[in-house]
Order: structure tokens, then sequence, then C-alpha cells
């Protein structure tokens, strides 16, 4: 038994949940208003005897134990399995980390920080110390960010490293050399400015560098992906933010040395994003923290397309994260839940927060504080580019700013903003609304191929027997084994709320990560899972599926996929039958979800039927 079987078969949760909402006998199971959206009906159910809940109502979510920690306290996957882990007594040991590969990696790169460090105090770095002092940053800006140099020649931290014991597959590994086709190594960073990049408990996950020489072809170059470095994963700095942030709300800047030289004039509750748009993961570090997020945005007016797409990235994460974090524990209905909030500010053109600083820092504080909320400033923004004296204009702005209200998933918050937007452009409210559902249908396809699935671990659903998890298990080592095959578009057809097993979950949300960040959708995908999952993930990588032919991986995946969606939908319509029968409500949502899910269960079973006499045709999906 591993150790997250061993956690999820202590935890009842009934008791668990019971701890966060009031439920009430149904039954064999459990019902109460649903604790993640307002209602006045209980749609909420717990079922006992799965060790599985879900929503009948708006959410439309479920999950098991680890899927309900992972929600209601707004955790990843890893914080849950330890909270669990400490309430029925099971001490989570991170094989990997201890004394395994990871804790090698870290502790390779804080070699290689020293090693650095000690080569920017050599006579021949006299030319980056003085780049630094002309940058405006103090000696003890440099100690505190531990700025370094790597050599241009020699393979010299190469070198160093390999004298300190250290192999060079383990070098490579983590991301400090590279190896040439016949086998040689050498030094990935040579003639740079090293900036190590700590991660949220201050391990030395990885290196952002800038080239010394203007020639280089890359001027900025990060540690790549590594199983411990994952830029979106980290907000550099924020090992020394936190207090900071928790008490004065979070300001995300762009460039490492923007957040260097906010630090070093005080600002410390400044963080940089290492790129425009936030991830998912990005603010659910920041979360932990604070709910006042301002993001501090360069003066390009070159740049606007570009920011405009990254925000409505970042405002779609938030959304997200808002419809998750509802009304913890403990709290009043009559309580307002504090939303998690994203404001703007823009510098003056020309601008990025670095030289802002240095010129002006009293102005600094006065600069975030007028900052507008995200909404504000797009539709502003947007205004100025259009001419908002004429219809044509007016509407080009308004199916804009749709595309951003259409990820809002609070029907009531919608509406708010819909009516606000209306007012503001002089338009028709309730044509704007009309307007949504095809402002969702042109947004949808790009998104799917993009990431189909939210890029949280909130959504993972019920745990269930082996026979269930078999099924989620084959498709998930088809996608990892065969995605030459079926790839993306296969990845897409399936929905978050298939999978029943928390872990498989998990699993599937990092291959979607992993395709969303990488250069070419059609290779294989860099998996990389938590510590606690990676003995699963490697076990789907290896499972023999035992297939032959350019066409089987394709047919497999098509009758899984429908076979696999019959499975949940015919759970569906064991709960909601059972539901029903102790409810009057054969009119109510839970109904009509029932009604739909008999039909597509009808149309799986005659896509099915005819799908045996074709097997030998070698046609795909």
């Amino acid at each position: 038994m591993t150790q997250i079987d061993d956690v999820k078969s202590r935890v009842d949760i009934a008791e668990l949940i019971g701890g966060y909402v009031q439920l009430q006998r149904s039954g064999s199971s459990f019902k109460a208003n649903c604790p993640f959206h307002q209602e006045r009906t209980p749609s909420f159910y717990v079922f006992p005897d799965r060790q599985s809940w879900r929503c009948f109502g708006a959410c439309a979510e479920g999950g098991d134990a680890l899927s309900f920690v992972m929600k209601a306290d707004r955790v990843d996957f890893r914080e849950a399995l330890h909270r669990l882990g400490a309430r029925v007594g099971v001490t989570i040991v991170n094989q990997q980390e201890a004394g395994g590969r990871s804790s090698q990696l870290f502790e390779i790169n804080d070699v290689a920080r020293r090693f650095f460090q000690q080569m920017l105090a050599t006579p021949e770095a006299e030319f980056v110390r003085g780049y630094l002092h002309n940058r405006g940053l103090t000696d003890r800006s440099l100690q505190t960010f531990e700025f370094g140099y790597s050599p241009l020649r020699d393979n010299r931290l190469l070198a160093h490293l390999t004298g300190a014991g250290y192999a060079p597959d383990l070098i490579t590994e983590a991301g400090l050399a590279r190896e040439t086709d016949d086998g040689r190594h050498y030094d990935l960073f040579r003639g740079r400015l090293m900036i190590p990049i700590r991660d949220w408990s201050a391990r030395v996950a990885g290196f952002g560098s800038r080239a010394m020489d203007d020639g280089a072809t890359a001027k900025y170059i990060n540690t790549p992906r590594t199983p411990v470095f994952d830029k979106s994963r980290i907000l550099f700095a924020m090992h020394l933010a936190k207090e900071p942030v928790r008490q004065q709300g979070a300001v995300i800047v762009e460039g490492y040395m923007d957040a260097v030289m906010a630090h070093q004039h005080g600002f410390d509750n400044v963080v940089a994003s290492m790129g425009t748009a936030l991830t998912e993961h990005q603010v659910a570090l920041v979360r932990r923290l604070t709910r006042h997020v301002t993001m501090a945005l360069d003066g390009d007016p070159a740049g606007r397309n570009a920011t405009l797409r990254s925000l409505e990235s970042s405002w779609g994460v938030f959304q997200q994260r808002n419809a998750r974090g509802t009304q913890p524990a403990g709290m009043s209905v009559l309580q307002q839940p504090e939303a998690l909030e994203l404001r703007v500010a823009e510098l003056p053109a020309g601008q990025d927060p670095d030289d802002f600083i240095r010129q002006s820092p009293e102005a600094w504080p006065a600069f975030v504080a007028g900052a507008a909320s995200l909404f504000d400033y797009l539709l502003a923004s947007l205004s100025a580019r259009a001419d908002m004296e004429s219809a044509d204009g007016r509407a080009w702005v308004a199916q804009t700013m749709l595309r951003f209200v259409a990820q809002i998933p609070d029907a009531i918050r919608r509406d708010t903003y819909i009516d606000d937007l209306a007012g503001r452009l002089s338009l028709n409210a309730d044509r704007l609304r009309a307007a949504i559902p095809e402002i969702v249908r042109q947004s949808a396809a790009p998104r799917r191929g993009e990431q189909r699935v939210p890029a949280a671990a909130d959504e993972a659903i019920p745990l269930s027997g082996r026979n269930e998890d078999a099924t989620e298990e084959y498709a998930l080592a088809l996608l990892l084994q065969h995605w030459d095959g079926i790839g993306l578009a296969a990845a897409a057809e399936i929905a978050a709320d298939w999978f029943r097993n928390a872990e498989n979950r998990e699993i599937y949300r990092c291959i979607m990560d992993a395709v969303a960040t990488a250069s070419d959708v059609d290779a294989p995908p860099d998996v990389l899972a938590p510590p606690e999952l990676e003995p699963h993930l490697n076990r789907l990588k290896t499972r023999e599926l035992r297939l032959s032919g350019s066409a089987k991986p394709e047919l497999a995946w098509r009758q899984t996929r429908l076979k696999w969606e019959r499975k949940h939908l015919d759970n569906n319509v064991l709960q909601l039958s059972a539901l029903l029968q102790d409810t009057e409500g054969w009119d109510s949502p839970a109904a009509v979800r029932l009604t739909e899910a008999a039909a597509r269960i009808c149309e799986i079973d005659r896509e099915l039927r005819p799908a045996a006499p074709r097997q030998s045709s070698g046609r795909g999906l």
C-alpha cells in the first residue's frame, strides 16, 4: 500500500467534511448546502460508502478527501496529502527529497551558486561588478540576492562540480551543463551574470542569467525545466517577501532586476513573475498570503497586444481562483468572503519598475496605490485605442471586454460586470448578455488546444475501486506512451470530472501543464509530477499496453474514451436516481442532468456498437 492509499484508507470523509459544513443524514449519504457556492436548498452530498463527495448544483464538482481539502483549503496536492496525513497519524515521507534525486539537484544548485558568487569576486569579473554598480545596485543587494558570474571559457563550473564528486549526468539534469552528440559535456552558462532563483522554501531551484556580451544570441536565459525548477511555479524573491506580502499585499513585476531594485529601496512586498502572464501555480502561492495583488506593467506601447493577451490569461486564472476561494469553514453566511483582487498599474512609456524606482523611489508607493482594477484598466486601455464616438468602435471594445466577462464563473458577478460595461459604453445590457454564448464558442476551440484542463489540482474527483481506476490508468498510459499517435486532440476529448481517482487526475493535470508550456505540442510532453506521484507516473509510462500497428493506439483510445465516458455517466445516473428518490425535485436541475446523462449513454452505445467490425480497417479517430 502506498502512503497515499494509507492516508485515504484512514480518513472518514463524512467526519472530515463535517468539520467544514453542517451535514444532514439523507438515506445512506449526507447532504448540506454546498460550501463552494451560495444556494438555498442542499445540492452537496457526501457518500461515506464510496468515500466521495459531489455537488449536484452550480459547482457540478466532486471528489475524494484529498480533492476536498485541496478545494476547501486552497492548497495543492502535496500540501493536502500532508494535512490529511497529519490528521490521521500518517507521516508522509518524501522518498525523492529524502536523500533522493531532488535533494541532490537542490544541493548541486547551491554548490553552483557559491561558485558563481566566488567568481564574481575575482579580478576577471571586475567589469561585471562595474556593470552592476552602474545599474545602481549596492553591495548589500548583491549579497542579499547572491549575484554571481559564470566564466566565459574552460567549462570551469563543470570542472568544479566534477571535482567535488558530482557526475556529469547529474550536472546536466540540474540544467547546469549540456551534453553533445558525442557524449562530451560543457557549461550551459558562460560569460553571464548569474542570479539564483529560490523556491517557496528558499532552496536554489535554478538560475536566471544575463549575457555580458551584447552580441550574444540570447541575452537572457534561465535554467531549463528540471525536476526541481519550473519558472511557472515560482515567484522570484518570494522567499524574502512572504511577511511583507502578508501585511501589504503583493506587487508583481516581470523581471529580476525590477524586484531587486524594489527590495533595495525598501519595497519588500515586490516579487517577479519571470513572464508577463500569471500562472495558476503563481497565483496559488500569492493566495496563501494575501488577497490583494497589483501587477506593475512596463510602459511599452509596442507590446500592448502581447500584454492584453497575457492579462486575459491572468484574468482567467484569478476568476477560477475566486470561484474556488469561497466561504471558509466557520464563516457565517452573512459575512462577505474576501475575493482575490487583481489590480494593474502601468508605468510611463519607456519605463520599467527598475528605471522608475531608481529615478523616483518616493513616487513608487503612490504609483502602486493608484492602480486600477483589471476591468477598469482594460476598458480604459481599449477605449483609448478605439473611436468611441462610432458604433463600430464601441462594439469592438464591448466584444473584447466580453471575452473577459465570459470567464467569470459566478452568474451574479458576471451580470454585475455586464451592467457596468453596458452603462459605460451606452449599450443594451441584454444584448451584451445575448452575445456571451457566441463569445464563449469562439474562445473555446483555441483554449482547448492550449490548456483544456484548469491548471490546478483542486478539481480532482472521487476515489473508486480498482476496476474504474484501471480505465483511467489505461487512458493515461496511452497518452504518455503514444502521444505521437493520439496527442493533444485526444487529451482534449476527455473531461476533468471523468477522473474518479485523485492521483490520476493530478497526473492528467501534469500532462496538460507540460503541453501548455511546450514549444511543440505535437512532441511528447516532458511531464513532471509531485514527488509523491512519481512512482505512479513511472508505472504509467512503462505499463505494457500490448499494442502494435500504427492504427492501434488511435482505435484503442477511441474505444477507451467512449467506455470511460459511459462509466462516468452510469455513476452519475445511479447517484442522481438515488438522490431524486429522496426529494420531490423531478423538475430540478438534478433531474435535467439525469435525463441528459441517459440520452448521452444511448448515443455512446450506438457509437460503440459498430466499432468492433471496423477494428481491422486501420482507420483512426
